[in-house]
């Protein structure tokens, strides 16, 4: 029988295969095929999370000082790639390497079960078991090893990069293998159009891509094509540490100058369906910020006594199109070209992987424009993400990048979340984004899809709202 090998293009390379350290989109999708979680997200919000690595949904255990404190099964018969059989040892092992899941709860091991002690109250804590930074691997022989349903080929490099069939896996995938294959954009940076990826594709040379724009893949004749609502939100990030960006009179100003809906005509023809006018995506709730774009007004503001309106701002990019953002140097630049409507000049810094989360993690900015692609359907994790002052990027926490790029640190704010986070409540939701809209440590720009383009060979596809499917769900024709 032929091998079933699935042909993935993606626009820059896999920079790790350690979950912990994966933060770039291709290496996201990777480290999904190898690695597993406790849990798995639903697919839709409000649904209990299934247990992958667990035998059943947490248990509440009592405690005498009153702490919430949860207890699971590992599920018996597992077994990592390798052929050793998981333990709760190993699981919880593998989750107190996660720096932001330590600063949730502590993890202890007793007569074979996990014990969860929670360090603040958190309704969902099943769904955080079930995000990616959970990911469950064991170290073996300088090489870290998983229970999914692939692992990497012998010989395979980050820049060669070959997944193989995991032979002890208890669900086996139909594909046999996966390769990656990488076209970068022309002129190899954020600015790029991403030729070489849709030729590939056209000529048979590509089986699947996650990495394109609704744009890109309009192009494409021969080939079929998926195009979902999303759960990630571009955002214009405000540098809130920066002086010239410490008034919210000059962080307003700056959100009514950004014509959203023209940032979304740049990449769709229907843009009042993309164009943001809310921070969470409408698959994780509804509603209207407020910042409507007026010029006139942002001119009269900063027009007003006492406001320093700054003279020259720079203005940071990610390094790669993202679900939300499918090309960074067009929305800087559209960016750039409005604010020097109010007479302030806008310096557009594209970067490199390694430069953009140096320079995110020194706070080295006035503006960012980023974004975020949640990795559940809980709005709160979203929220908390992006607006949580815990989330604020520092050097200390290397293997975390926050993304509060904002560096929002408002203790009304947090403890907003803090409500949430122990009682989900729509009033709440409210008070806090009408909070983060007075204040304007950032503006929402785009909202992202979930776009798939891949041949007619494959099939069994399952699009997930996070844009990342599980290549042990397809299938190829022979």
């Amino acid at each position: 029988m032929a091998t079933k090998t699935l042909r993935v293009g993606v626009l820059a390379p896999v920079n790790t295969l350690n979950p912990r350290e994966a933060q770039d989109f291709v290496s996201a999708f990777v480290v999904q095929q190898i690695f597993e979680t406790p849990y798995a997200q639903p697919a839709t919000a409000g649904s209990p999370p299934q247990p992958v690595l667990l035998e059943d949904r947490l248990r509440p255990e009592p405690a005498a000082d009153g702490a919430t404190v949860y207890s699971a099964a590992v599920r018996p018969g597992v077994l990592f790639s390798d052929g050793v059989t998981l333990t709760a040892q190993h699981v919880a092992d593998s989750l107190l390497k996660s720096t932001t899941l330590r600063e949730q709860t502590d993890v202890e091991v007793k007569d074979d079960r996990l014990y969860f002690r929670l360090k603040r109250p958190n309704a969902r804590f099943d769904l955080t078991l079930a995000r990616r930074f959970c990911f469950v691997t064991r170290e073996a022989g300088g090489t870290l090893v998983g229970t999914g349903p692939y692992m990497a080929a012998p010989g395979s490099t980050l820049e060669r990069l070959r997944l193989v069939r995991n032979p002890r896996s208890d669900k086996p995938p139909a594909i046999d293998e996966i390769t990656f294959h990488v076209y970068p954009p022309d002129d190899q940076g954020a600015q790029g159009r991403p030729e070489a990826l849709i030729a590939a594709l056209e000529a048979g040379e590509v089986d699947f891509t996650n990495v394109l724009s609704r744009e890109d893949i309009m192009r494409l004749k021969h080939v079929r094509r998926w195009t979902e609502p999303g759960s990630s939100t571009a955002i214009l990030y405000m540098n809130t540490e920066r002086p010239a960006l410490a008034d919210p009179r000059v962080r307003r100003a700056i959100a009514l100058s950004i014509n959203r809906l023209e940032i979304a005509k740049l990449f769709y023809s229907n843009a009042i369906v993309f164009a943001a006018t809310y921070l969470l995506a409408p698959m994780l709730g509804r509603g209207n910020d407020g910042l409507i774009y007026d010029p006139a007004q942002a001119r009269a503001l900063l027009a007003t006594p006492g406001v320093r309106k700054p003279d020259r701002l720079s203005l940071l990019l990610i390094f790669a199109p993202r679900p939300y953002l499918p090309s960074p140097q067009r929305v800087g630049d559209h960016i750039a070209a409005q604010l020097e409507t109010l007479g302030i000049k806008v310096d557009v810094v594209p970067t490199t992987v390694k430069q953009y989360f140096d320079m995110v993690q020194r706070g080295d900015y006035d503006l960012a424009v980023s974004g975020r692609l949640t990795d559940t359907l809980d709005p709160v994790d979203f929220l908390e993400a992006v607006l949580g002052s815990a989330s604020i990027p520092v050097p200390q926490r290397q293997s975390v990048v926050g993304n509060n790029l904002s560096r929002w640190n408002d203790p009304l704010t947090d403890e907003l979340l803090d409500r949430l986070r122990q009682k989900p409540d729509e009033d709440l939701r409210i008070s806090l984004l009408r909070r983060v809209a007075d204040e304007v440590p950032l503006l929402p720009l785009l909202y992202g899809a979930t776009i798939y383009a891949h041949s007619t060979r494959v099939k069994n596809i399952v699009p997930n709202p996070f844009g990342m499917p599980f290549v042990a769900d397809f299938d190829m024709q022979d």
